[in-house]
């Protein structure tokens, strides 16, 4: 699915700072702040900050919506890429894949979007918010001679459902809330069977069956990961990139990454991997260690860290913004 490999390659937060100054006549000089990263040994007691509470909520909101057999998702801040000159100029629509996720007209309405891809099925749930209501949303597609629904929305459990057909694909968009919609698609042969998917999206959203987010200990993950333009969360620690030469990994119970701006010409990546007790997770720490270690060398990074806390290890990469979707790759679905 080229789609879900273009988006988690790239997937990706802003944390850009800056700063000026103005001095007297008799003030000492000051040094210019420099974008010099931490050095990796001062990791190791290096305070990373939570997620921020609002952020945090609307990555909850969206990922809600994804069922717990996609066992894996990126989250993509659109309304912060679209706006960020630094991001804008490296990551675009057309990258991302979203004119394949979503109808384009859509896309460019959508302030946040996640993706979600069922291997086995070859089937992609995709959640998103807007500002504009679904319905209207699609009215406003018709409105400008792109007709994307067949019918009129049927209705499920107090939401409603519309048949898509964009180019020929199939989808179904559903409506979470008054803002939230998902859409759902794939290699799926009738309305149907995209429906049913919406449903199922659906249906976790609301509580009436599981969804990604009841993996254990995978919400608390999200929690203490800095909020990025971009996130991945993954309840399938074999589908993650960086330790896949693991033919099996003892009692990881998932992972969270996020990617954000240090400066104009640095970006991060930080990422937390949770596992049933303190042992489980010493024995992982050196093997992210080592497999980070020796990737430095081929990736370019101008700094790395890894520490474990408690039944955590979390990893800490710092890249030049060109090659933050390389860096992310490490951490997200390997697709």
């Amino acid at each position: 699915m080229a789609l879900v490999a273009a988006v988690f390659l790239v997937a990706c937060e802003s944390e850009i700072t800056s700063a000026t100054q103005s001095a007297g006549p008799d003030a000492e000089p000051t040094v210019a702040p420099t974008s010099t990263p931490v050095p990796y040994r001062e990791f190791a007691d290096a305070e990373v900050p939570p997620a921020d509470p609002e952020r945090l909520a609307r990555l909850t909101d969206l990922l809600s919506l994804v069922p717990d057999n996609h066992g894996a998702a990126v989250y993509l801040d659109v309304e912060l890429l679209r706006s960020d000159p630094v991001l804008s100029s490296i990551i675009t629509a057309e990258v991302l894949g979203l004119d394949s996720a979503l109808p384009s007209i859509v896309t460019g309405l959508v302030n946040s979007i996640a993706i979600a891809a069922d291997l086995k099925t070859q089937t992609l749930v995709t959640a998103f918010q807007s500002d504009i209501a679904i319905a209207n949303l699609l009215q406003f597609a018709s409105n400008f001679g792109l007709p994307l629904t067949t019918g009129g929305p049927v209705p499920h459990e107090g939401h409603d459902i519309w048949n898509i057909d964009f180019q020929g694909n199939v989808l179904a968009i559903g409506e979470a809330g008054d803002s939230t919609g998902v859409a759902a698609g794939g290699l799926v042969a009738a309305a149907s069977e995209a429906r049913g998917l919406v449903v199922a999206s659906l249906d976790a959203f609301d509580g009436r069956s599981a969804g990604l987010l009841d993996a254990p200990g995978l919400s608390a993950l999200m929690a203490d990961v800095p909020s990025g333009f971009a996130a991945a969360a993954l309840s399938q620690c074999q589908v993650l990139p960086l330790l896949n030469s693991v033919p099996e990994l003892p009692g990881c119970t998932g992972a969270v990454a996020s990617a954000s701006l240090l400066s104009d010409e640095l970006a991060v990546v930080h990422a937390l991997i949770g596992f049933e007790d303190e042992d489980q997770a010493a024995a992982a720490m050196q093997l992210a260690a080592g497999a980070l270690e020796s990737q430095k060398a081929t990736r370019d990074f101008e700094d790395l860290g890894v520490r474990q806390e408690g039944a955590n290890v979390r990893a800490r990469v710092i890249v030049e913004v060109a090659k933050i979707a390389d860096a992310f790759q490490m951490f997200a679905p390997d697709n």
